[in-house]
């Protein structure tokens, strides 16, 4: 028995109940969207929580921040109902802001308390050579979140709830890789439902790149599995999976 199975950390068809932490209107997308659709297909109550309004998320000068921020609001839900989010929350720190890890720490607890859910999902913020604030804020934020949720800091937050596991997408050292071959054509819908992000020039190279990681990953399960019965092209999603004690004190959380 590995480590994480003698922690109790639940395999992604085993999970109920999930909270999608990003730090921008598309993120959770870009990383999971195919877990997400198969999550939710499978009966899971899914919640995405996005951090910063995304108002900066263009190059077009002529476009307000006002204006992008409510086009990628109304971009965010619409993808969210096609992958059947059954609930969104908005935290609305400014998107490149001076906002701290701290706050966004404070501004979760009362809603992980809330849905009580059997995994959170966010972006790795110890992704090598990540450079963006947001991303790198936003992760360790909900790390400290999951930690801090099961004790009574901030007790007007909520009684405190012990957060089981955290799923790390766009990590560089992931230990769970998720079939979504089926959903594959589903991922890149929820995408371009963003068309404030996607619909461009760059969609062309940006979904090739995707599709080859994606390949990658699913090649990375075969391995694992010595499946190599299954189809030979399919499409995975890479994450690393914690149970909440490898969070803290846990040197060893690296090669779990």
């Amino acid at each position: 028995m590995d480590i994480s199975e003698q922690l109790g950390v639940k395999a992604f068809d085993e999970v109920q109940s999930i909270i999608c932490v990003q730090p921008h209107p598309d993120d959770n997308e870009v990383g999971a969207a195919g877990t997400i659709r198969q999550l939710a297909e499978n009966g899971c109550r899914v919640c995405f929580v996005t951090v910063t309004d995304g108002r900066y998320g263009t190059r077009d000068s002529d476009v307000s921040p006002e204006v992008l921020i409510q086009k990628r609001r109304q971009e965010r839900e619409q993808s969210g109902r096609y992958l059947g989010v059954n609930r969104q929350y908005e935290l609305g720190f400014e998107d490149c802001g001076d906002y701290t890890e701290r706050a966004v720490m404070q501004a979760l607890l009362p809603i992980l308390r809330l849905e009580k859910p059997e995994m959170v999902m966010t972006v790795d913020p110890w992704l090598p050579y990540e450079a963006h604030p947001d991303h790198y804020k936003t992760g360790r934020a909900v790390a400290a979140a999951v930690l801090a949720s099961g004790h009574t800091f901030r007790p007007e937050a909520g009684p405190p709830h012990p957060m089981h596991q955290v799923a790390f997408y766009a990590t560089s050292y992931p230990n769970t890789y998720n079939d979504i071959t089926a959903y594959w054509e589903k991922k890149l819908t929820a995408l371009l439902l963003h068309k404030s992000q996607f619909e461009n020039e760059e969609w062309e190279g940006l979904s090739l790149y995707l599709a080859d990681q994606a390949q990658k990953w699913y090649s990375q399960l075969q391995s694992i599995h010595n499946d190599y019965g299954a189809p030979h092209q399919g499409y995975a999603e890479a994450f690393k999976v914690l149970a909440t004690q490898q969070l803290h004190f846990f040197p060893e959380a690296l090669y779990s």
